[in-house]
């Protein structure tokens, strides 16, 4: 898969790891554990390091020791705060890091270089969460995520305004990874 493909007269921009990353795309059916199958299908994707990814949400579920500070993840069997995903990341050799108020055309322009974005989309009515790693964009259509809540290897599309209105629920909130 090119960075950027040609569609008609629209330019898709597709992220150079696109087909890394479905390769590797964990599923986790109906459990509430989007970020830890995030976080293990990037840790197989880029380190071949192989992590089941129940076994890394029960980690996740626990408090770790940085240093003097603890770093809280999860909230047990539940919600991932970024900095969890960050902490997991890292732990594994991905350089990460997350960031509110990341703007629509940083995605949109870096989408094509070696940094994956992972958005976390939020609904405050019904209250719900969700992180996945964004790997396309096409003008008119909206952003293409590999996304776990589907079993199927290949891209999930978001249209560009419900992706904008989840987004900004949660003031933009991204995490950065660079494998």
């Amino acid at each position: 898969m090119n960075a950027i493909e040609e569609t008609g007269s629209l330019r898709e921009i597709v992220s150079p790891f696109a087909e890394q990353i479905l390769q590797n795309l964990l599923y986790q059916g109906n459990r509430n554990d989007c970020a830890p199958f995030t976080a293990a299908t990037l840790i197989h994707a880029f380190t071949h390091q192989r992590v089941n990814p129940l076994e890394l949400a029960q980690e996740m579920n626990k408090p770790v020791w940085r240093g003097h500070v603890p770093v809280i993840r999860r909230i047990p069997n539940w919600a991932t705060f970024p900095w969890g995903i960050v902490d997991v990341l890292r732990q594994y050799g991905l350089a990460s890091r997350w960031r509110f108020f990341i703007q629509i055309n940083q995605l949109i322009e870096h989408l094509s270089r070696p940094i994956l974005y992972l958005p976390i989309l939020l609904s405050w009515y019904p209250l719900w969460a969700h992180v996945m790693t964004l790997v396309a964009y096409r003008p008119g259509w909206g952003f293409g995520f590999a996304n776990t809540q589907f079993e199927r290897t290949e891209l999930d599309w978001l249209e560009e305004g419900r992706f904008l209105k989840l987004w900004n629920a949660s003031f933009r909130c991204t995490v950065i990874v660079t494998p």
